[in-house]
């Protein structure tokens, strides 16, 4: 099943590719690095909400596979970060010849990255048990949450130099970017499902090498 996700979403994100370098092409050229940049946009504030959902869930039951679950949509929401930070720059840059500007949707992309990489932090350095730290890095992943209606509030609603959003001149351009989309989300997805099968079997190895 993971093979068939995986194999679905890379396809959809070579097509997107493709069609975003031919029939989808955006003029100014360097408009095209929005196909990478909203698909890792919407994948990060979806990780996110996995992360959210995940340690909702375990404060609740305290059943291991949903701290697994929550640390795999954490490293996966740091890479969509990075991704979607790197791009953004590199789209002001090329657009505005500025680098990076404090503007609120800029402040928030970044500390969205920011809370992820705390996260990470927090799961390899708070001493004490597994369980302590699970409950505690779900406190936090919980309060973290709270960044990504600022991320959307601060999109659409907060004037900055960014447009609150853009329309597309083809219904190429606006495959290229679903597919994008979708391909984004899927991969994201199988990997979490990869990375929180990986934690379940080194977790199970520990126990049978102390036992």
């Amino acid at each position: 099943m993971r093979r068939w996700f995986m194999a679905l979403s890379i396809v959809m994100l070579i097509l997107s590719t493709w069609l975003g370098l031919t029939k989808g092409q955006i003029v100014p050229i360097q408009r095209n690095i929005l196909y990478v940049h909203v698909p890792n946009s919407i994948g990060a504030l979806l990780g996110f909400a996995a992360l959210l959902l995940a340690s909702v869930g375990y404060l609740v039951t305290e059943r291991q596979i949903y701290d697994w679950i929550a640390a795999a949509s954490a490293e996966v929401g740091t890479v969509l970060a990075s991704i979607l930070n790197a791009t953004g720059m590199i789209f002001s840059r090329a657009e505005w010849n500025v680098w990076w500007t404090p503007s609120p949707r800029l402040i928030s992309s970044a500390l969205l990255w920011f809370l992820y990489v705390v996260y990470l932090i927090l799961r390899t350095s708070l001493p004490g048990s597994r369980r302590r730290r699970a409950r505690i890095c779900a406190v936090f992943g919980i309060i973290a949450f709270l960044d990504v209606p600022m991320v959307y509030i601060s999109a659409r609603f907060i004037p900055d130099i960014h447009r609150p959003d853009f329309s597309f001149e083809s219904s190429w351009q606006t495959l290229a970017l679903v597919l994008g989309i979708a391909g984004t989300i899927a991969l994201a997805g199988v990997l979490i499902w990869l990375r929180a099968d990986l934690l379940r079997r080194r977790f199970e190895l520990e126990n049978q090498l102390h036992n």
